[in-house]
């Protein structure tokens, strides 16, 4: 695994499409994982999220946890942090997203040279 892209989300319906969409767009030459943890939202973010997870056909990238109680945003994103496999770390929160398909290779060009 070369890059592991760390995600948190709490309340961000609106928003998670896009931004899963971002990473799973990418075009690389290279494995990618989406860490993605869900800080117990109450709003339809799980149900956004489980229906990418049901159709996209890489999803297989995703790694998906969904809280059961919500554990604060630092917290959240420490526990997304240690999940991560990968060389590198890359960050997108949950209401943020990519409009590069090449963003990642870029930057992983960039820092391997």
């Amino acid at each position: 695994m070369v890059v592991s892209v760390v995600m948190v989300t709490y309340g961000h319906e609106q928003f998670i499409k896009q931004s899963i969409e971002g990473v799973l767009m990418q075009d690389c030459d290279f494995d990618i994982e989406l860490i993605l943890a869900n800080d117990c939202s109450p709003d339809l973010t799980d149900e956004v999220v489980r229906g990418i997870l049901e159709n996209h056909p890489k999803s297989n990238w995703i790694k998906y946890t969904k809280h059961p109680k919500n554990i604060g945003m630092i917290s959240n994103f420490m526990w997304a942090a240690s999940q991560a496999t990968a060389k590198y770390i890359a960050l997108c929160d949950g209401d943020d997203y990519w409009t590069d398909p090449l963003k990642l290779q870029k930057q992983v060009d960039f820092l391997e040279a």
